[in-house]
């Protein structure tokens, strides 16, 4: 724990929200789609599909930590995808542009940080589908 708290900036608070955020919605919309599909209603298939989830996100948070800590996948599985290209539109000037730059993005923060803000986002997104798993 002691590791975590000295990697942490306030910084980084942006991209573990950002990340939580796209995190949640995907897999709500998932459950949601499968939930459609499927036919079933029932407050239980919610609730199981919940806790699988939850599950999930444990997965990933400790997959995160693990990362942190040192372990790394073999080279295949090291790749990171990025599935957003950048526009090649040019960009004008604002008149009310403010001087502060609003903070890092995820891709210019180093590995240990892109770790640390999955691991964060990966933790909320498993309390949160672990306390909507108890409620269906």
């Amino acid at each position: 724990m002691k590791k975590l708290r000295e990697k942490w900036r306030n910084a980084l608070l942006r991209p573990a929200i950002y990340a939580f955020s796209v995190r949640f919605l995907a897999a709500l919309a998932v459950i949601l789609v499968v939930n459609y599909l499927v036919g079933k209603n029932t407050p239980r298939f919610l609730g199981l599909s919940f806790l699988l989830l939850a599950l999930l996100f444990v997965a990933l948070a400790w997959i995160a930590y693990l990362r942190m800590d040192g372990v790394t996948l073999p080279k295949p599985l090291m790749t990171r995808v990025n599935l957003r290209k950048k526009p090649k539109r040019q960009y004008g000037d604002m008149i009310d542009y403010i001087d502060e730059k609003p903070g890092p993005t995820f891709e210019e923060l180093e590995d240990q940080e892109k770790d640390l803000c999955l691991l964060l986002a990966d933790a909320a997104c498993c309390v949160i589908y672990l306390v909507l798993s108890f409620f269906f």
